[in-house]
């Protein structure tokens, strides 16, 4: 028995090493509550792309001592019970492929709630009875409906962070709710003597994707701003100098085979707006001509303004009686006699003479 385990022992360091020696990238994983059907399954998700070995630690640790790569800053992280990967990916994406990889599983009285674990209202399925008493330990608002119970309402039974109850986990596990998400959890990992920790490799790629975009397109617009020639800021400052160049020579008037269509477009516009002013212009010096003709008093071609009728017109009689003086005052040229006026006295007509009554017989 001890010859058997000594042999072992020392092939499983052998197979160790030379996975050491063959793969650039060489990670530590924890066991810890990671349950072995898991482990199956992700041996068989990682085939062609890594490795995965669980041994024992010293064995590990003799192996990667006796390993050509520098494996010391990683011996150390082989604490408790661990898997070692061996794989060609970089490992960010090893890190990434084992996050994304987990399964969900029952929750345990003790456990630490990864996020808030909601019981959803409807019905349970089950049947009256000790589920009954389960459910309402969890703290759940239950009716009996039917054959069956139903959650009356949405309830947080436990939130991130805090500890699940052994009431809790029996109710979760009643309604066959598994919150919580294992994976194998990478503690370090080693490519060409550099060691990455957890948190160094525990990053969200569509937001690291994001802030290179966002940043490669920063570079670009201040490349082309300060004018930086490079092979991709080529095209665009070539672009922006012609662009420039051809407005500069518009405005100055410069033609050529470029301008001469914007030139003459620029024209038409031009007279196209001008025309459009004329009439106005054309109404303004009507008016001030019909002003400068008013001044010197030669007709100007419009009707004069009709007068009211009971107004005097120049040399007109206006048909209204002349205004009667007071008796005290003196007509001019005529004596007034005992304060009356003298009445005009009435021209008789001319008679026809001789001459004119035979010319008319």
């Amino acid at each position: 028995m001890t010859s058997h385990s000594r042999k072992w022992k020392e092939s499983q360091v052998q197979l160790l090493q030379q996975l050491a020696d063959k793969y650039p990238v060489i990670a530590v994983a924890s066991l810890k509550n990671f349950p072995a059907p898991l482990a199956k399954e992700l041996r068989k998700r990682l085939q062609g792309k890594a490795v995965i070995k669980v041994s024992k630690t010293r064995v590990f640790t003799r192996a990667l001592k006796q390993s050509k790569t520098d494996t010391a800053a990683l011996a150390k992280h082989v604490k408790g019970s661990v898997a070692v990967i061996f794989s060609e990916m970089n490992p960010f994406e090893l890190y990434a492929f084992l996050k994304r990889n987990s399964v969900s599983m029952p929750a345990k009285a003790g456990v630490i709630a990864p996020d808030d674990i909601v019981v959803p209202a409807g019905d349970t399925g089950l049947p009256p009875g000790p589920a009954l008493s389960d459910l309402k330990a969890a703290g759940l608002k239950t009716v009996i409906q039917g054959p069956t119970i139903s959650i009356a309402e949405d309830k947080v039974v436990a939130r991130k962070g805090e500890t699940i109850s052994a009431g809790v986990a029996a109710a979760l596990s009643k309604l066959a709710i598994k919150p919580v998400k294992v994976s194998l959890k990478v503690a370090a990992c080693l490519e060409k003597g550099q060691v990455f920790l957890a948190n160094v490799l525990d990053i969200d790629a569509g937001k690291v994707r994001k802030d290179f975009g966002n940043a490669a397109r920063d570079a670009f617009n201040l490349a082309v701003e300060v004018a930086y020639f490079t092979k991709e800021t080529m095209p665009a400052l070539i672009a922006k100098g012609f662009k420039n160049a051809k407005s500069l020579a518009i405005e100055a008037g410069i033609l050529n085979n470029e301008t001469i269509p914007l030139v003459l477009a620029k024209a038409i516009n031009q007279a196209n707006a001008l025309k459009a002013r004329i009439p106005e212009k054309a109404e303004g010096l009507k008016g001030e001509a019909k002003a400068e003709e008013a001044k010197e008093g030669k007709p100007t071609g419009e009707k004069q303004e009709e007068k009211p009728t009971g107004e005097k017109q120049e040399g007109k009689p206006t048909g209204e009686k002349p205004e009667e003086k007071p008796t005290g005052e003196k007509p001019e040229g005529k004596p007034a006699e005992n304060g009356n006026e003298e009445k005009p006295a009435k021209e008789e007509p001319a008679k026809p003479n001789s001459a004119g009554e035979k010319k008319k017989e």
